[in-house]
């Protein structure tokens, strides 16, 4: 027990003090920016999330473990899977969740979200309007659902800017499971006519780089279809370099080419899986965060210097009333004492970790797993003990 109070103890200070922290030489050119996956709402995660003394839905504790990792990221923007469609709350197959969802989301660092997948309508305009007025209320920027034309003219694209960067972010879903989208709502749907326009309208925006965040792919399958390799290649056609998929609630391959005086760099991530969800079989029991690094040089160019991944993991511990539920950061809690999990919960996590690094070394392309060293978050060539990505640029860090 002691052994465990002194790992807590140390782990709480290093994770707010210096693990996560930013690099303190701050590079006023660069940006990172840090993709999460699913976030889903399950009845029983809702029935967890309520205090029953106070009637108040919390969060928190869902993601406060999350905190430092989100915390490397200038923008941490994530999939809200679920709509804010008041009451009742409800999960599976109509998602309506407590607004306090966001909030325990901002609180850890999320500070962008997308909103387009095929749940974007299980309230109808309701659901879509209430969602977008609550997300607009927290202030926290959004993009892929739309109360009207006039909405979406504003947040489509959504511009993320700092450090002299301006980010383009554009979100599409490949429909809404067959439920109607009632006028005047919007929601971004896949559509080659559509999204040529959109990419137009971000330069018009001066934008550096485009950022396309879409919901595609067969659920629960752990490589992309070839639907989903054509669209990739199809958006890079139109200049987008940056891909991010959700949607099959399984994490699939990762691919990075980064930029060099010979090649032009772009990323795709054909889905990073669940962030959080009550899913508990293989393989959809957690996720994985994209980490990408962009610079932009004096010339005005923007290139992209580094890439890496970060398996993530829900751990649902019951207490004598309830089940509850938190986001853990794999390579961390890999490491926890004997006795932080039951022997069951360690061989789910042990089981979750071998499965996503097998498949990221099978098929990942200069897409390495990120590990903490010295102070600073590093994609490395190799790791100790654990299966290399293939990595052609040598070492980069963030």
């Amino acid at each position: 027990m002691m052994e465990l109070r002194k790992w807590l103890l140390v782990f709480s200070t290093v994770f707010s003090a210096i693990v996560f922290a930013k690099s303190q030489e701050a590079d006023s050119s660069s940006l990172t920016l840090l993709f999460v996956g699913d976030v889903m709402g399950h009845s029983p995660q809702i029935s967890s999330a309520l205090n029953p003394l106070t009637g108040e839905y919390e969060y928190d504790s869902v993601f406060t473990r999350m905190k430092g990792v989100f915390s490397m990221a200038d923008f941490t923007i994530a999939n809200l899977e679920v709509t804010l469609g008041g009451e009742p709350y409800t999960g599976y197959p109509q998602f309506s969740s407590p607004d306090a969802l966001v909030d325990g989301l901002i609180n850890a660092g999320v500070n962008v979200l997308v909103t387009a997948n095929n749940h974007s309508a299980d309230r109808g305009a309701k659901g879509i309007q209430r969602t977008v007025e609550t997300l607009d209320r927290k202030g926290i920027i959004h993009t892929g659902t739309f109360s009207d034309s006039s909405d979406r003219l504003k947040n489509n694209p959504l511009i993320l800017e700092k450090n002299g960067m301006r980010i383009a972010l554009l979100n599409y879903t490949y429909g809404t499971n067959g439920l109607p989208v009632p006028a005047p709502c919007i929601v971004n749907k896949i559509d080659t006519l559509v999204i040529i326009r959109d990419i137009a309208m971000t330069r018009l925006m001066n934008a550096d780089e485009i950022v396309v965040f879409i919901h595609w792919g067969n659920e629960y399958e752990r490589y992309p279809s070839a639907a989903q390799v054509a669209m990739a290649n199809f958006l890079n056609r139109q200049g987008v370099r940056i891909v991010i998929g959700s949607h099959p609630h399984v994490v699939q391959p990762m691919e990075a080419t980064l930029d060099t005086d010979s090649t032009t760099g772009r990323i795709v991530v054909y889905s990073l899986g669940n962030f959080v969800s009550n899913q508990r079989r293989r393989y959809c029991d957690g996720g994985a965060l994209a980490a990408v690094k962009l610079v932009k040089k004096s010339t005005g160019k923007s290139e992209i210097t580094a890439a890496g991944f970060l398996p993530v993991w829900v751990h649902t511990p019951s207490t004598a009333s309830h089940k509850t539920f938190q986001v853990l950061p794999v390579s961390i809690y890999e490491t926890a004492p004997k006795g932080y999990f039951s022997a069951d919960e360690l061989a789910q996590l042990t089981q979750f970790a071998t499965d996503t690094r097998a498949l990221m070394h099978e098929k990942n392309l200069n897409f390495p797993e990120l590990i903490f060293y010295n102070g600073s978050w590093i994609i490395p060539d190799n790791r100790d003990k654990l299966p290399s990505t293939r990595l052609t640029t040598g070492q980069s860090h963030f």
